[in-house]
This record gives C-alpha cells, sequence and structure tokens, in this order.
C-alpha cells in the first residue's frame, strides 16, 4: 500500500503533539491566502511538504468513497476478525456510532502471535494501520475513536493510496 515510510515514522506509538506550537501556528493561519504569516515572512506548505514530512504517498487514487453505515460491525469483523460489541443500552443513544474505541483494537490487537497463520497476520496488520490513520491522519473529534470507514480502504493490499 506504499505505507511502509508513514509506518517507520511512529514504530508503535502515535506523535506527541504540541499543543503550544499548533495553538501559535493556527494563530498565524491566514485562510484567504493559504499560508503562516510568521514574525520572518510568509509562509506556504503545499502537499509535497506534507509527503516529505509524513511520508504519505501523494501519487494514487484519492481517498473518497461513498459511505454506507449499515453493518458497519459486520464489515469490522470481516477485516479483522473481531467483530466489535453492539450498543445495548436501550435508552440512550450510542456514543460511538461510527466506530471503536482506541482502546479496543489495542485489546484485541496488541500482539499478533508469532505461530499466526498468513491470514491472522493480514488482519493484525490492517488494525495497526487502521489504528495508525484514524489516531495520526484523520483523528475525530472524541481522540478515543477509530472511524470504521477508514478500515475499508485497507480490504485490498495492492490499491496505493492518495
Amino acid at each position: 500500500m506504499d505505507l511502509l515510510q508513514f509506518v517507520l515514522n511512529f514504530k508503535g506509538t502515535p506523535p506527541w503533539l504540541n499543543a503550544t506550537a499548533l495553538t501559535a501556528l493556527t494563530d498565524r493561519w491566514r485562510p484567504e491566502t493559504h499560508s503562516f504569516h510568521l514574525p520572518l515572512g510568509e509562509m506556504s506548505i503545499t502537499l509535497e511538504d506534507i509527503a516529505m514530512i509524513t511520508g504519505l504517498p501523494i501519487e494514487g487514487r484519492a481517498l473518497t468513497g461513498k459511505v454506507r453505515s449499515n453493518g458497519w460491525r459486520q464489515r469490522v469483523a470481516a477485516l479483522v476478525g473481531v467483530e466489535s460489541e453492539p450498543w445495548t443500552d436501550e435508552t440512550r443513544k450510542d456514543p460511538r456510532p461510527s466506530g471503536v474505541l482506541f482502546s479496543w483494537i489495542q485489546r484485541h490487537f496488541r500482539r499478533c502471535p508469532k505461530d499466526a497463520s498468513p491470514l491472522v497476520v493480514e488482519r493484525f496488520a490492517r488494525a495497526y494501520l487502521w489504528n495508525l490513520l484514524t489516531q495520526v491522519v484523520f483523528p475525530d473529534g472524541t481522540g478515543d475513536t477509530a472511524s470504521w470507514m477508514f478500515l475499508d480502504p485497507l480490504r485490498d493490499w495492492d490499491v496505493k493510496w492518495s
């Protein structure tokens, strides 16, 4: 999937985010020019800059598509081999209708067994990439949920995503 360089940036843990630096950059962002206005001048970040910094590929199919939420738990089970627990409290709305907790992924996929079959290794690799992509590239507002919709593109290992 051409994600090796991206994965090697993290070696098992997502990067620590410096909230002060992010706030400073956010304060200096000018949407009308799509650039940062810094004391030393104006700075623009290009797509190529992002590719070089993150190791994410910028050539390939764009990561777009239709989102079908019906049956997402079954699709998760088909791709990683474990179905997430359904929401059973009928008095309250499901707080995680769009994915699973990162702790769920870590509980089920912390360590791949040494004598695992190729299918099991593939499922663990898929769960690892899903966890990494949803924590680093596509985080949600809760900060603790891996959205199921970013697991679907990991179905086919031969597709090069941009």
